[in-house]
């Protein structure tokens, strides 16, 4: 029994797709990890800032200000 062209070329098709799926299975093994919590602290209270009285010879500078002008570009 002889396959005609086109019974080859729909078979050599579905080899292709399964090939293909293969393929792509073989890479999704591996996921990346989105715990971002790792590096961080286990106290995140709020911790006040020393003022430049508590640290002997230092210098800060003062707080920033807010702009009393509105977002304007000019």
């Amino acid at each position: 029994m002889t396959e005609d062209n086109k019974q080859k070329e729909i078979r050599l098709r579905k080899e292709l797709a399964q090939v293909k799926a293969a393929n792509s299975n073989e890479g999704r093994k591996t996921t990346k990890t989105r715990d971002f919590s790792v590096g961080l602290p286990r106290d995140t209270t709020h911790k006040p800032r020393p003022s430049s009285s508590d640290i002997p010879d230092v210098i800060t500078l003062p707080p920033k200000q807010r702009g009393k002008k509105e977002n304007i570009p000019f």
